[in-house]
């Protein structure tokens, strides 16, 4: 990939969330606080922080140290079960209690969108934007099988740590601007192991520039994910939006 066009996808991605952010729904009332302000933010990081050293533990197994000890069930090509995997399932149902009935539960937004025609024009958007990407990059073509799981990962497990665990911990403490504008920010920042040192760093030539613009895409990826959970209320256009952005593309190189 050129230099070049991965900056012209990160001012395609902050347009987006900004034409988001400014013409497209309403945002509704904050989130009810539960705990301390600073109690949110700080498990708001640490759940980052967790996370973070999980992928960055991974990459680094993976790309740089093999003698280091990290169990990986390989089901099939493509399809894996890791620890980071499984924390990503496990850590947010902890860190918003899931156990528990209430509010803070609500924060997994397990729930039809709040309005219909906000996430059809959300969700169009995200098609075309895909649609875009793969005229202007192509696509790499991939299995059924890899297809289908990415549904789970990334786009259920990302979701699942960065909007209902973070971003709602974040709304809770400051409120929905500052929190989809930070909590966008930290989904980017996740994607460091990957960017700087991980798969992204090898595939791409271990090019700085590009992986700073793979950054920059990822945390306006963040922003328009982040608008569109706080809009809809709702975590199932994030992920649907979320896997439209990574393997749609791949699907018009299948079909196409």
């Amino acid at each position: 990939m050129e230099p070049y066009l991965i900056y012209l996808q990160v001012l395609s991605v902050f347009g987006l969330a900004l034409l988001f952010h400014k013409k497209i729904g309403k945002y509704p009332q904050p989130l009810e606080s539960i705990r301390s302000q600073k109690r949110e933010v700080l498990e708001a990081l640490l759940l980052w922080g967790i996370m973070f050293i999980f992928l960055t533990y991974f990459m680094l197994r993976v790309y740089y140290f093999e003698f280091l000890f990290y169990p990986i069930l390989r089901l099939m090509e493509g399809i894996l079960i890791t620890p980071y995997l499984i924390a990503s399932f496990i850590l947010p149902f902890i860190f918003l209690r899931g156990w528990k009935r209430g509010e803070e539960r609500k924060g997994f937004m397990f729930k039809k969108p709040k309005n219909n025609k906000d996430m059809l024009l959300f969700i169009g958007i995200f098609l075309l934007y895909a649609f875009i990407t793969f005229l202007v990059a192509g696509g790499q073509e991939q299995s059924i099988f890899t297809l289908l799981w990415g549904i789970v990962t990334p786009s259920l497990a990302e979701e699942l740590v960065s909007r209902a665990g973070i971003q709602t911990k974040l709304e809770r403490a400051y409120g929905i601007k500052v929190s989809w504008f930070f909590g966008g920010i930290l989904f980017g920042l996740l994607h460091i192991p990957n960017d700087f040192f991980g798969f992204f760093w090898r595939e791409y030539g271990e090019n700085f520039i590009i992986s700073l613009g793979l950054l920059l895409v990822q945390i306006g990826s963040g922003w328009m994910f982040a608008i569109v959970f706080t809009k809809t209320r709702s975590i199932f256009p994030c992920i649907l939006a979320h896997y439209l952005v990574d393997f749609f593309p791949a699907i018009l190189a299948i079909i196409l």
